[in-house]
């Protein structure tokens, strides 16, 4: 079974595990100074920390949009035999939210609440990674990480 791992920008995972795992990354936005950016493609992180210890206002984000998620999904799941997304915690955001709404009646697309942010996100991101590698049952997958997001905890 081939399975396309997604997840948020909210996951902090470097460019180079991002790469390795072939995960797609949808950007959160990033909204600083009164203009709005994407997370890791038209701000980075330092740029984030410079305009804070610079004396600017601390940032706000806004979620990835449902129709962004929904044309993301159908596109991946032609390509794909299934589609596992993992979410910034639901807690933190509406966008577990949102992409639970853009999957509705997509039989081949699960999306999973990290219930963390930043490396615990991360890390249950590249726990599915390594579950895709073998999985054959996708309900089974998702049970796996739904039980695993329950164990993780990060601050």
């Amino acid at each position: 079974m081939r399975i396309k791992i997604t997840s948020d920008s909210t996951c902090d995972l470097s460019p180079e595990l991002v790469r390795e795992n072939d995960i797609e990354i949808f950007p959160l936005f990033v909204n600083m100074g009164g203009k709005s950016y994407l997370d890791c493609v038209n701000i980075q992180p330092k740029d984030i920390f410079a305009h804070v210890a610079g004396g600017g206002e601390l940032c706000s984000t806004a979620a990835v949009p449902v129709g962004t998620y929904q044309e993301r999904f159908k596109a991946l799941r032609k390509e794909y035999d299934a589609v596992v997304h993992i979410n910034l915690g639901s807690g933190f955001s509406v966008c577990y939210q949102n992409a639970c709404i853009a999957a509705e009646g997509m039989d081949n697309v699960r999306v999973i609440d990290s219930r963390n942010l930043s490396t615990g996100h991360g890390h249950v991101v590249l726990e599915a990674c390594k579950l895709a590698k073998t999985a054959t049952d996708l309900d089974a997958m998702k049970a796996e990480l739904d039980e695993l997001t329950a164990r993780v905890d990060t601050s």
